[in-house]
């Protein structure tokens, strides 16, 4: 029978070993999402990702058995980023800590930051043509853009509007980010990129004070027919 000793041991090498391999993971993606960014899905080989990780063929496979493994990996990880970003975000607008510029602004600069836009894109053409990566790559958009109406409604939850309003004002936000940023990428203009945020900022603070104003009328409406009830009796 093993000691208390040997099972404390043998458990913190299971530790260290999760921990290990979990360091090691996060590498492979990070190459993995670097090899994206500049060459493209398709040139992001296993032994391309490997050399670009400093790791042999072999120790990838350790830890991904075939490549797709890992691009799907990456894939969830580099969206479940950005869902953690806007989840933030949202809780901030929700509590009244940081404004509708400040949530566009951040949006734009971390979530649809030049790079990860280049990776994001690639990923959604690749999967096109290779139907495991497109199909988890699907699969993972759906949920994320299902998730940012979510979170957009929770964000914009006191400005009155129905949620299916505010999902339509967070997919304007989405993509009117995206093109920009895809337009900046082609042809970089800093002030025409801050004439439109600002301009995308009105458009959302105008909309959001719109619901505001057709909830009042509402609340005044009750209390009016509350006191017409209380002078019936």
């Amino acid at each position: 029978m093993k000691s208390a000793a040997s099972l404390t041991e043998a458990s913190e090498a299971t530790d260290g070993r999760e921990v290990k391999g979990a360091i090691m993971r996060a590498r492979l993606r990070a190459a993995t999402e670097q090899l994206i960014a500049e060459v493209g899905v398709d040139a992001a080989s296993a032994a391309a990702i490997a050399l670009r990780c400093g790791v042999s063929r072999g120790a990838m496979l350790h830890h991904y058995p075939t490549r797709d493994e890992l691009i799907i990996d990456t894939a969830a990880h580099f969206w479940q980023r950005a869902r953690d970003i806007v989840a933030g975000l949202a809780e901030d607008v929700g509590n009244g800590r940081t404004d509708v510029a400040t949530f566009v602004g951040r949006l734009y600069e971390e979530v649809f930051r030049a790079n990860a836009l280049v990776t994001m894109l690639d990923l959604m053409v690749s999967g096109r043509s290779e139907t495991k990566i497109g199909e988890a790559v699907n699969g993972i958009l759906s949920d994320l853009f299902t998730s940012y109406e979510d979170l957009g409604a929770q964000a914009f939850e006191a400005s009155g509007l129905p949620p299916e309003r505010i999902h339509v004002i967070i997919t304007l936000v989405v993509s009117t980010l995206r093109g920009l940023r895809i337009q900046d990428n082609i042809h970089p203009d800093e002030a025409r990129v801050r004439a439109v945020l600002a301009t995308l900022v009105e458009a959302v603070e105008a909309l959001l004070q719109k619901g505001d104003r057709t909830a009042a009328p509402r609340r005044v409406s009750k209390k009016k027919t509350a006191t017409t009830r209380s002078r019936k009796r």
